[in-house]
């Protein structure tokens, strides 16, 4: 349930906070951090209403009650339990007024504690209290106090308080008043003024005809501004001042007012406490500035194309541009059977959705049938508009993908030729860790200064190379192609792919790390933004990786301080780091629309692809998991058995033949909507549809092998793209 509510403490406070659940025994604001601390309490004891009730309350000593209150009230020895009801009824009378939801939230909240006996009243009769108890239990909700008219003066001015100074002053007269009054001299059952003792007062039945018209005098103050900071709650530092008023020690004074409903609240409130509960961490999603990290298409180009160009009369640049042209041609029919495939799934989809409608005209040929057919009008058949597509592909630009990157690549071209075909708005990310360090950094560009703030996910430092986008011409999209398959056919095989010798990438495009989970938290804002720029309806995320994400550091503890930088040298800047690591702690995930989800940080990826799955609407999010390695590329067990824990060995076992047979694996774990389990090296290659030219004049035999590898080439293909087109139309 705890986790659930921090938007509920979000949206009173007004601020951006952070609200945390910590073993300690009461709860906290940090103006610094801006952090609502609330204790752990037990899932059993603590109702909806009491929870909702707990947070509004805090937020009230958030907004309204200043550090330096307790440091008065101790300088001054007012009597903490007397301050600490009276600004109690306060900042709730100001919660009331500012949010009047909350009217019910205390009401409903404070009958289940009075139920569970918060106050330590039992079943004894609350108007046998003294009047600072009867005030407490009063302002809580207790309609069944009543009050004498000398009382009535103290309420009055109780619901009269606006500012602390006159919480502190009237603490300090209530207790004087009090001790001067105890009950040696005056019982509390003493008789008013009509003579009648304890008589239920039509003016003091409930809290609101105390208020009366009071209610709503806060409203010209109540603007919600946040104080520098506070500590106050029901049962914070109350050892202090307890005993002594006015510098007068009272320890052993049998005329010293003791308010036992706040003890006794006290120790309720540690009983709700689950003091086994096991410590869990709080984290934001970031708002990152995407300006600080997307590298556009156009400095792509500028920089991995240009680096090439400049040796454009090699004949390494030359060769791998004919084999490039030779892919995008052997790929047509391919590309053309999955553009064939997404407009009858299409199709299909809008007829099931079809709507017959009548015209209003008169069908003449059924007129002569008016006498047992009631259906005389012509009928049109409306088809409902079709749905906008888009796709997001984030490419795994990382050292551990260089095998099998040259047929990654293959298959992202065919996605990319695909979007082209069928009018898809498209974009296609590669994350790096090496640009950062090695690329041209804009004047003054420090990723991470200044960027995280504390409680967010801190990140290490990454790239993401904008290598596509469907506002690209077809000549740039060529020499963004051509760039990729000079650099990832260089790790092809030792005597390279081509006769001629690879040419130099530009530092800044070589492979680095795996910052997959950055990638991933900066969907959460390019997605969105895609889906709003391009007006798709429904929008497809796909990642292409060959395995695990590098680990997030964990989240910062306090803001970021970056010393000395060297400007515009990113390898000089001296920077620090501060923050608290993951661990193996459960963790509550705030994301970017204030939703929380508490997962565990062994599956961090897996739960981050669930969070960005619910960043937006009608979106699939789609893996292409290239997990076989080596020549053969086959897939292993260990994989299968990583990807799928649960699984007996005779269920892996069938997996594995699945994939040597149809060549890939469909499974719906990992936080994806579909995970294609794919094996590598020469089965990621795109099939050549066609026959060689070099077969002219080939033997019979030798062209019934190569129709037959064709024509399995082809079969095999077709249920993953079968697949595929099924889940993204």
């Amino acid at each position: 349930m705890m986790k659930n509510k921090s938007t509920l403490a979000k949206l009173l406070s007004e601020e951006d906070v952070n609200v945390v659940h910590k073993q300690m025994s009461t709860a906290y604001f940090d103006a610094k951090k801006r952090e609502l601390g609330l204790p752990i309490w037990k899932d059993e004891e603590m109702t909806k209403d009491i929870y909702d009730l707990m947070v509004c309350h805090e937020i009230g000593h958030a907004l309204w009650t200043p550090l330096d209150m307790l440091e008065s009230a101790a300088l001054r020895k007012i009597n903490h339990s007397f301050v600490n009801i009276l600004e109690d009824a306060r900042i709730e009378k100001k919660v009331k007024n500012k949010y009047p939801g909350s009217v019910g939230v205390f009401k409903r909240g404070y009958n289940d504690l009075i139920s569970k006996n918060f106050f330590g009243i039992d079943d004894n009769d609350v108007n046998d209290l003294n009047l600072i108890d009867k005030i407490n239990v009063f302002f809580k909700g207790n309609s069944d106090v009543t009050f004498s008219k000398e009382e009535k003066v103290w309420v009055k001015k109780v619901a009269n308080t606006k500012t602390p100074d006159d919480v502190l002053k009237l603490a300090e007269e209530l207790y004087k008043y009090m001790k001067e009054n105890s009950p040696k001299t005056e019982p509390m059952d003493n008789p008013d003024e009509s003579g009648e003792v304890g008589e239920k007062d039509d003016e003091t039945d409930t809290i609101e005809s105390v208020f009366g018209d009071n209610l709503d005098s806060d409203n010209a103050d109540n603007n919600g501004d946040m104080d520098d900071g506070n500590e106050l709650d029901d049962d914070t530092d109350k050892s202090e001042g307890d005993s002594t008023v006015g510098g007068e020690s009272s320890e052993n004074d049998d005329n010293v007012p003791k308010a036992t409903t706040d003890t006794a609240s006290t120790d309720a409130l540690d009983e709700l406490r689950d003091k086994n509960a096991e410590e869990r961490l709080y984290a934001n999603i970031p708002e990152i500035n995407m300006n600080n990290h997307i590298v556009d298409y156009k400095t792509c180009i500028k920089e991995f194309y240009g680096k090439y160009a400049e040796n454009s009369e090699d004949c390494y640049f030359s060769e791998t541009l004919e084999k490039l042209e030779e892919l995008k041609k052997d790929s047509k029919k391919t590309v053309a059977y999955m553009v064939k495939e997404f407009e009858m799934k299409k199709s299909a989809d809008l007829y099931a959705r079809a709507a017959v409608s009548k015209t209003g005209s008169l069908n003449m040929a059924k007129l002569h049938t008016y006498k047992y057919n009631e259906d005389l009008f012509k009928k049109v058949t409306v088809l409902p508009g079709a749905t906008n597509h888009g796709m997001v592909m984030v490419l795994d630009w990382s050292g551990s993908m260089y095998q099998n990157l040259a047929g990654t690549c293959a298959q992202l071209f065919n996605l990319i030729w695909f979007c082209r075909k069928v009018k898809i708005p498209f974009e296609v990310f590669a994350f790096s860790d090496i640009y950062p360090r090695k690329g041209i950094l804009p004047e003054g560009f420090f990723p991470w200064q200044n960027e995280f703030k504390y409680g967010d996910i801190a990140l290490k430092p990454f790239s993401l190379l904008n290598f596509f986008s469907s506002n690209m011409t077809i000549k740039e999209e060529m020499e963004m192609m051509h760039s990729m398959w000079m650099y990832t056919n260089r790790f092809n095989r030792r005597d390279y792919y081509y006769d001629a010798y690879p040419l130099a990438p530009h530092d800044a495009y070589t492979l680095g790390g795996t910052p997959l989970n950055e990638a991933i938290i900066a969907m959460m804002k390019i997605v969105p933004k895609f889906k709003s720029d391009t007006g798709v309806q429904k929008v497809n995320t796909i990642f292409l990786t060959d395995g695990e994400s590098s680990g997030l550091k964990g989240v910062y503890d306090y803001c970021l301080v970056t010393t000395g930088p060297d400007k515009g040298n990113y390898n000089k800047t001296k920077k620090k780091f501060p923050w608290n690591r993951f661990g193996k702690k459960d963790v509550v995930i705030t994301d970017l629309n204030n939703k929380t989800y508490e997962i565990n940080s062994s599956s961090m990826t897996n739960e981050l692809l669930s969070i960005l799955k619910n960043q937006v609407g009608n979106q699939n999010v789609v893996g292409f998991f290239i997990a076989g390695s080596g020549r053969t590329g086959r897939v292993d067990k260990r994989s299968l058995y990583s990807l799928c824990p649960g699984d007996s060995n005779d269920a892996i076992m069938e997996k594995v033949k699945f994939i040597n047979k149809n060549k890939y694996l469909a499974i719906t774990q990992c936080g994806y909507d579909e995970y294609y389990v794919l094996p590598g090296g020469n089965n990621l290659c795109v099939e050549s549809v066609g026959l060689s030219d070099d077969l002219i004049g080939a033997s019979k035999a030798k062209l019934k092998t190569a129709f037959g590898k064709s024509m399995k080439g082809k079969i095999v293909s077709r249920p993953l793209l079968n697949k595929f087109i099924k889940l993204v139309t």
